[in-house]
């Protein structure tokens, strides 16, 4: 269970760590900058210890521009 992250886990690595910020009347989507360019990503929040699906892991993934083993390493190093 080494590639398993939380939504509480992603949430903080995108609003604490990356600086994204919520745009949009329901704010589930959140925008800034990763990869030196911007980037827009779909989130829906609901638990901080609900575990994401590998899938829709690897969809947040593409919408950031990376791998999800680059991702899962991004989220466990900080």
């Amino acid at each position: 269970m080494a590639d398993v992250v939380t939504q509480g886990q992603f949430k903080r690595f995108l609003t604490k760590n990356n600086y994204f910020v919520p745009k949009g009347k329901k704010q589930n989507r959140y925008v800034g900058m990763l990869t030196g360019k911007a980037h827009v990503i779909t989130f829906h929040y609901h638990k901080d210890i609900d575990i994401i699906p590998s899938g829709t892991l690897a969809a947040m993934a593409k919408q950031l521009g990376l791998s999800r083993t680059e991702l899962v390493d991004l989220i466990k190093d900080r």
